[in-house]
């Protein structure tokens, strides 16, 4: 790699882990602040044991989120990260069985969601680079 690309890359790795990390972090932070909101939305999907799986959600998604932008555990957090946002998707955004204009708008979802994963298992390749505590 040339002495150009090589720190260009380092300041490209810490950005998308930023990038990611807010996704995550965001997400977590609204479902805590707005919990009934959240636990609502949960029955909705059809998501079982909701007293346990919102708080482990909000728990993966903040200490993650935080160990991403931190550099620490980056592969793990990413993988994590990965495997339940495509659990996730699978079980809320079900494009498959919907009809319509709301076909088109759980498929885009479920697009939406699988680029995160990209990104998430791009970012367990390649590691937290330079810039990690």
């Amino acid at each position: 790699m040339s002495e150009i690309a090589e720190p260009l890359l380092s300041w490209l790795i810490l950005l998308a882990r930023l990038s990611l990390a807010a996704v995550f972090l965001v997400s977590g932070i609204h479902k805590a602040r707005y919990y009934r909101q959240a636990v609502e939305e949960f029955h909705r999907a059809g998501i079982g044991l909701v007293g346990l799986t919102l708080p482990l959600t909000i728990a993966l998604h903040v200490l993650a989120a935080l160990a991403i932008v931190a550099g620490v555990y980056v592969v793990e957090a990413a993988l994590l990260l990965a495997l339940f946002t495509l659990v996730a998707t699978l079980q809320v955004h079900r494009f498959w069985s919907a009809t319509g204009a709301e076909r088109l708008e759980q498929s885009r979802i479920a697009l939406a969601h699988l680029a995160i994963i990209g990104g998430l298992l791009m970012l367990a390749a390649t590691g937290p680079g330079r810039f990690a505590l």
